[in-house]
């Protein structure tokens, strides 16, 4: 009877820790399901057409061509051009949102009046549709009757053809980029502000530290892996950035504001071609590139932990 009841305790005691183990797979299944369904198998795909030439009519008539379209992408100046407009912005609207938004996060985490008035005005733009951010800033900056041109003709100047002349395109799209989403990572950085330890600012008031010296001392060097996942974020967003610039500039004045997402949409989708093995390898070509440079980030910081 003993031995029996050994046996059972055993057996059960291995059934518990055979469900501890896989219940916990069981939860994740439906999300891994999704990702792998809409982000892995759509991937593999893509590579595939990349070493295909293929058209969007004619998806069943494949022909093999190796890295031809690879070669091709680099001999391609339209899509170059789009290449390094895409890698130019993100040098320019990267360290912006990222400054703006740990600022904005300083300033909201102090005690001021009206706090959740302030935080609710930063974070709104972040819900409006990237669309209706890029018509917003459409009729902010264009025309004759626009804000700009009311405020540019009042002080003096003349009035502005503003997304007619490539400077004053990219300063709008980088504006409009910034304005709608420093309200996101705003609230990352905020979330990371408040778990610092204040024991850590007792110390540092002890030790007779200024506001500057907490923040290179104390705050900043806690805030390591919420910036590590910031800028990953980020550029990873604005590498995909389509819908604001569409919208607010279509890829001109001249293309200079053309970007490599919507390179990829028109060669697949509306040029006349409809290229889709050219367009996977675009696709592919920019995947590397944000794995790159987010491999890179996280390396260099050691991946957020000391």
């Amino acid at each position: 009877m003993r031995n029996q009841s050994k046996t059972i305790k055993t057996e059960s005691y291995k059934a518990y820790k055979f469900k501890q183990k896989i219940i916990p797979y069981l939860f994740l299944t439906p999300n891994l399901l999704i990702f792998g369904i809409f982000i892995i198998l759509p991937a593999l795909i893509g590579v595939y057409y990349s070493f295909h030439d293929v058209e969007l009519l004619h998806m069943d008539e494949l022909t093999f061509v190796g890295f031809q379209n690879y070669i091709n992408l680099f001999k391609d100046k339209e899509f170059t051009s789009a290449l390094l407009h895409t890698i130019l912005l993100v040098i320019l609207t990267v360290p912006l949102i990222y400054v703006i938004s740990l600022s904005l996060a300083l300033l909201i985490v102090k005690p001021l009046r009206a706090k959740g008035l302030f935080r609710a005005s930063y974070y709104w733009p972040v819900m409006i549709s990237a669309l209706v951010v890029g018509v917003i800033w459409y009729f902010i900056v264009n025309g004759s009757s626009s804000m700009f041109n009311s405020f540019w003709t009042r002080i003096g100047f003349a009035e502005s053809d503003t997304l007619g002349d490539p400077i004053f395109a990219w300063a709008t799209v980088i504006i409009a980029i910034v304005w709608s989403r420093a309200g996101y990572y705003m609230i990352i950085f905020m979330a990371a502000l408040l778990s610092i330890p204040v024991s850590l600012y007792e110390a540092a008031d002890v030790d007779g530290a200024t506001k500057w010296q907490k923040f290179w001392g104390v705050t900043y060097p806690s805030l390591r892996a919420s910036r590590v996942m910031v800028m990953i974020l980020v550029v990873m967003e604005i590498f995909k950035t389509y819908p604001i610039i569409v919208q607010l500039t279509a890829g001109g004045p001249n293309d200079s504001t053309m970007f490599v997402v919507q390179k990829i949409y028109e060669t697949a989708f509306v040029d006349g071609a409809k290229e889709i093995g050219y367009a996977s390898a675009m696709s592919i070509i920019l995947l590397i590139f944000v794995t790159i440079i987010s491999a890179v980030n996280f390396a260099a910081n050691k991946g957020g932990t000391d």
